[in-house]
């Protein structure tokens, strides 16, 4: 059985309060939602929040929080979010930063591919031109750790559509693993970053797609 992704508790106590009153599925939802918004920003910051004592979940609170502990300190908050929302969204990107962070030799091997056309015939060149035309081309490990870490860090603060393109970014970098060796994500359940996601069949290009809907979603103003 995949474990649900946990991190060791590094919370301020009404971080955890706030964590453990997410018992409670509408709760958590709520909270998932509100800590998404309030670190990227863009999003009407309301007058009350779930949270400790009714206080609200504030753009500035959140970004501090991360500043001290790092995002993993609410980013469990958002693990249980459906992809096509902003928490759960976020939760992806979240999970491919800390992969990219931990494995940086094994991900470069598999997006170094070589494509031997030694042997090529001019159809099969000419079906690689027509894809090379219409393909987007994938970020590297390094720049797209640069991005995630904005964002992450709540560095950006442009919205929903302002995420789109790394959105859009990120699924062509897990394509673009997938193309290089397989569709295996997570090896193992026993992984500290097993999860749902990154272990379920075909896990790296349905995330993917999980995101490029997200990224559709951003752009129309319907990611929240």
């Amino acid at each position: 059985m995949t474990r649900q992704f946990h991190r060791p508790a590094r919370l301020d106590p009404e971080v955890a309060e706030a964590i453990e009153g997410g018992e409670d599925p509408a709760v958590a939802s709520e909270l998932a939602h509100r800590t998404a918004q309030a670190l990227v920003g863009g999003f009407p910051e309301p007058a009350g929040a779930p949270g400790p004592e009714s206080e609200p979940i504030t753009r500035q609170g959140v970004v501090a929080v991360v500043a001290a502990h790092g995002v993993d300190a609410v980013a469990e908050l958002w693990a249980d979010s459906p992809a096509t929302t902003l928490p759960g969204a976020l939760w992806r990107l979240f999970l491919v930063r800390e992969w990219l962070r931990r494995d940086p030799a094994l991900i470069a091997r598999r997006y170094a591919v070589v494509v031997d056309l030694t042997e090529a015939g001019p159809e099969a060149l000419a079906r690689l031109e027509a894809a090379l035309v219409e393909a987007r081309p994938a970020p590297s490990p390094e720049q797209l750790r640069a991005a995630l870490d904005r964002v992450l860090d709540g560095e950006a603060g442009s919205g929903a559509p302002g995420l789109a393109p790394l959105l859009a970014a990120t699924a062509d970098f897990l394509r673009a693993l997938t193309a290089g060796s397989d569709p295996v994500w997570i090896e193992e359940d026993t992984d500290e970053l097993a999860h749902r996601v990154t272990r379920r069949p075909q896990a790296l290009p349905a995330t993917a797609d999980e995101l490029d809907e997200a990224a559709r979603r951003a752009t129309a103003l319907d990611l929240d």
